[in-house]
């Protein structure tokens, strides 16, 4: 294929920067959530902290309310089996997308000999139990089902995971500490369901990708979604009127055609706003290689054992350190570890949004201390 532009490094951490809502927002955190094709929230703050970064004044309040009392977010396990929010006109697509594709918990209990008769009945009760019930937690299901294996209880997922990728539980509020799920005919029966064919949803979710991350390469593609080259590259040729091949630092990409007409109004990284980034934000999640983000010297500072992702802090597109937020009493302390001296100029804007950090929780900013650089 001929390439259709020849980028540089800068130009592609611009993008990405725009894209993504963190120089211009997004009208609202439905929008957000719905162009970045989810936003990962394993721990959900740091979810809410992705969408103030890119919708203005968005508070840890309104997710909450728009989670359980509005119902127009949801939170699915969605791609590379980690838990999203999604627009919850999205549920369909993101069902979809993952129909037919078993579950780890699945798996193993194939791998255990269990019938399939025998332990659809038991995903079916499980699934009934659901409905009969506002919301359930795992404690509810031990009392229920005394019977149930530990497995299927699992923190990570378990049956839950299992009704959520068949369409039919979503995350309900929690309860004295505890997750919960409910099912999706009590949770939205208004819901229009009409999931579309696997490869139709993951083309979509394709094309929303690389208007985000885009120009980005193939094993960047199968790094975010979790799933292989060859699904990639079908899905690729889906959309394959709209995708052009480019080249970055003679590197061969993909992106949508339509981008590259807005090439000459990006700005330079030099340009772009400082952001506070919450842990596992979704600009550190779409890329395999890291290099357009991070310096390699410091790359285990911010990427963590056991797949943790620290808070960041970004200056000019790039990643110039870590933060952190800690609760004292009802006030909010946040801590910067720079990886090098920063200007004063640079230092007083991110000042300024720590202090939105804390203004997002609602609660006063106690204290914004520095670290010295290690």
């Amino acid at each position: 294929m001929k390439i259709g532009a020849v980028l540089t490094r800068e130009q592609v951490i611009s993008a990405r920067y725009v894209h993504h809502g963190l120089l211009t927002p997004f009208p609202d955190p439905l929008v957000a959530a719905q162009r970045l094709a989810g936003v990962q929230a394993q721990i959900l703050p740091a979810a809410g902290l992705a969408l103030w970064n890119r919708v203005a004044g968005f508070s840890a309040d309104q997710l909450e309310h728009l989670l359980y009392h509005e119902r127009s977010l949801v939170r699915l396990w969605g791609q590379r089996g980690t838990l999203h929010l999604y627009a919850m006109t999205d549920w369909p697509l993101v069902y979809g997308m993952q129909a037919g594709q078993a579950t780890y918990w699945e798996q193993e209990a194939q791998r255990d000999g269990w019938a399939v008769d025998e332990y659809e009945a038991f995903i079916a009760r499980v699934g009934d139990l659901l409905y009969e019930h506002e919301t359930l937690g795992r404690s509810d299901l031990r009392r229920l089902l005394p019977a149930i294996d530990q497995r299927h209880l699992s923190g990570w997922g378990g049956v839950f995971a299992i009704l959520t990728r068949r369409g039919l539980a979503c995350h309900a509020a929690p309860r004295g500490g505890e997750a919960r799920m409910t099912h999706r005919l009590r949770w939205r029966p208004d819901l229009v369901w009409e999931p579309p064919d696997t490869d139709t949803a993951n083309a979509e979710m394709l094309r929303r990708y690389l208007a985000v991350f885009g120009p980005v390469r193939l094993v960047d593609m199968t790094c975010w979604r979790g799933r292989t080259q060859a699904e990639m590259k079908r899905w690729l040729a889906l959309i394959g009127e709209e995708v052009v091949r480019v080249s970055v630092d003679g590197q061969p990409a993909w992106w949508l055609q339509s981008y590259l007409d807005r090439l000459a109004d990006l700005p330079t990284p030099a340009d772009l706003p400082p952001h506070l980034l919450g842990r596992f934000d979704p600009l550190l999640l779409g890329t395999r290689d890291k290099s357009w983000l991070i310096d390699a010297d410091v790359y285990n500072r911010v990427w963590r054992p056991a797949g943790h992702i620290e808070a960041t802090m970004l200056v000019h597109g790039r990643i110039a350190g870590t933060w952190r937020y800690d609760w004292r009493g009802s006030s909010i302390v946040v801590t910067l570890r720079p990886f090098k001296p920063l200007p004063p100029s640079e230092r007083i804007r991110i000042e300024s949004l720590a202090a939105g950090v804390a203004e997002h929780f609602a609660a006063p900013l106690g204290d914004c201390r520095w670290e010295a650089v290690a």
